[in-house]
């Protein structure tokens, strides 16, 4: 696994820190899962092994519709309630408030990272630059995302190209580091995104723009310098 290391803005009293970020992935896909399953000296076929995997997930999707979380020995699935309640007497309104899906590996998935080994790589030259961020649902500047309302980000380098899997806008969460991603921008600009903010829980994000240069082929990711608060 490559890395590279990119100015860390968000603690402002060390200007020398760094945040470290995955370069270069070279993503694995369903169909690389079935050729390792079904390969050589393997007693699975994969019409089964494909039926098998398809309707694991669509009976935990199917739980989700029915309003369980999930778990097993790889995943838990939790679900919640992102959006702000006026009082105890407010009751869940799909215009104001939102269900969010979270999937959290267990511990053999996690230890699986104890045998990658890291490889510093140099950074990319020209990364995304965010430079304003206008939330519309408060009308304001740099200061708050309102889920479901649109968010127009202006900066350098911000045109996403989708060359490789892993680009878009990403909401990082302050308090635990999980990520969400946006929807493809409506306005896709390399000096202008706008966008639908996804469902949030209430917290501080931080935005990560990830994306390649045109014909592109390796990943840059540009970080905001301030963190926005969903309420």
């Amino acid at each position: 696994m490559e890395y590279s290391l990119y100015d860390c803005m968000l603690t402002k009293d060390n200007p020398i820190d760094k945040l470290g970020k995955v370069m270069n992935q070279k993503p694995k896909n369903f169909g690389n899962l079935l050729v390792n399953l079904t390969g050589p000296g393997s007693i699975l076929k994969e019409t089964e092994s494909k039926a098998v995997i398809e309707k694991y997930w669509e009976t935990i999707i199917d739980f989700v519709r029915e309003g369980y979380s999930y778990h097993d020995d790889h995943i838990t699935v939790n679900l919640d309630i992102a959006g702000v309640f006026e009082d105890e007497n407010d009751r869940f309104d799909p215009s104001r408030h939102s269900i969010n899906v979270s999937i959290v590996p267990c511990s053999e998935l996690k230890a699986a990272t104890k045998n990658i080994k890291p490889t510093y790589v140099k950074p990319n030259k020209e990364v995304p630059e965010i430079m304003k961020v206008y939330d519309w649902g408060t009308e304001k500047m740099d200061e708050f995302l309102t889920p479901g309302a649109a968010l127009e980000i202006e900066g350098n380098a911000l045109k996403i190209y989708e060359e490789i899997d892993g680009q878009g806008v990403f909401f990082i969460n302050k308090a635990d580091g999980v990520e969400t991603k946006a929807g493809m921008p409506k306005l896709n600009e390399p000096k202008k995104l706008s966008l639908k903010v996804p469902a949030l829980n209430p917290g501080q994000y931080r935005i990560e723009i990830r994306n390649t240069t045109r014909n592109g082929k390796i990943l840059r990711i540009g970080i905001s310098t301030a963190y926005y608060t969903v309420q």
